[in-house]
């Protein structure tokens, strides 16, 4: 039977009171609570009715060995060999960090480790009936797919098996060549960008750090092998550095009023600013940036954004837009 937060609270209050032989019976119980919202504050008080089934719920649904006594008046342990498993208990906020998190995992992990996270939430939820599930639809929280690329569960949970427990593994990876290399490799970061999952660690065939695409990773073996997780290649794992990319600093773009608001909801870097100029447009400016990074998304702005430092990446735009006209016939 799944049980109520507030309902349990009271069975663990009333179980204590069972096993102090105070003989509480459905008024008394009913008074104590009520007293308690006043000194505590806790919100748990109810009618006698409710006692009686909390009650039948410890004896049915906990097995309590409870019978009444009416020299006493009141309810008491034929043994006190029972113990209340009670079920951990949860707050809302718990909880609802708990379901949101499995709903947002169902777009980011494959298969089978997200099916394994909703599981225990439904679990949990079992044993906690949090009040805000009653108000909300779950399925209204429309998530959009994010995992763009099929992994395969025998490729994905052996490595993630593997970065957990610092395990060496031997895998065979088929490059952007589609050329197929056996190498070991130990992962010391598991990253998820822009809807793709990636690797990145120790590779013992190039003897340095490298990052890997999951989904191109065709095997994966055990070694026996263990390592120690390595601070700085895991501390390189952020969206700058995740391919070890050559960083760009002090990065000045001039946009339009459009661009702007758009980078202050997707900025380039947590610290960039920005400045209205004397024409109405504005320039942004940029501690740090990976260059490739830099060059791709002015040419996704269509001619919304300039770089204006580094001056030598203008060229670079240049070169790239001659490309696109000379590939579309101009």
């Amino acid at each position: 039977m799944a049980v109520g937060k507030k309902q349990l609270i009271r069975l663990v209050h009333l179980a204590a009171y069972l096993k102090e032989n105070r003989y509480p019976n459905c008024r008394t119980f009913s008074e104590y609570l009520r007293l308690s919202d006043i000194d505590r504050n806790r919100s748990l008080s109810c009618t006698e009715k409710t006692i009686y089934r909390d009650i039948q719920v410890l004896k049915k649904d906990f097995d309590a060995p409870i019978a009444f006594d009416y020299e006493r008046n009141g309810y008491y342990l034929i043994h006190h060999g029972w113990n209340f498993c009670c079920p951990q208990i949860f707050d809302d906020t718990e909880l609802l960090a708990a379901v949101l998190g499995a709903r947002i995992a169902e777009h980011i992990f494959p298969e089978p480790l997200k099916s394994r996270i909703r599981d225990s939430v439904a679990s949990l939820l079992i044993d906690n009936n949090p009040d805000f599930l009653d108000k909300t639809q779950v399925d209204s929280l429309v998530i959009i797919p994010s995992l763009r690329t099929l992994i395969k569960a025998e490729v994905f949970m052996p490595l993630f098996t593997a970065w957990q427990n610092h395990e060496t593994v031997r895998m065979k990876y088929e490059d952007v060549e589609s050329e197929v290399s056996e190498r070991d490799f130990e992962p010391h970061a598991m990253i998820f960008f822009d809807g793709i999952w990636y690797a990145k660690g120790f590779c013992y065939l190039r003897n340095a750090p490298r990052t890997f695409v999951v989904h191109r990773i065709k095997s994966v073996s055990s070694t026996g092998k263990f390592f120690k997780p390595d601070p700085a290649i895991i501390k390189s794992a952020s969206e700058e550095l995740i391919f070890d990319p050559e960083i760009v600093k002090n990065v000045k773009i001039v946009c339009d009023a459009y661009l702007l608001n758009m980078l202050r909801v997707k900025p380039l870097h947590a610290k960039q600013k920005a400045r209205k100029l004397t024409d109405g447009r504005f320039e942004v400016s940029i501690p740090e940036i990976a260059r490739y990074r830099l060059l791709t998304w002015v040419m996704r702005q269509c001619g919304r954004a300039m770089i204006v430092n580094p001056s030598d990446m203008a060229s670079e735009i240049r070169e790239f837009a001659k490309k696109i006209q000379k590939k579309h016939g101009f």
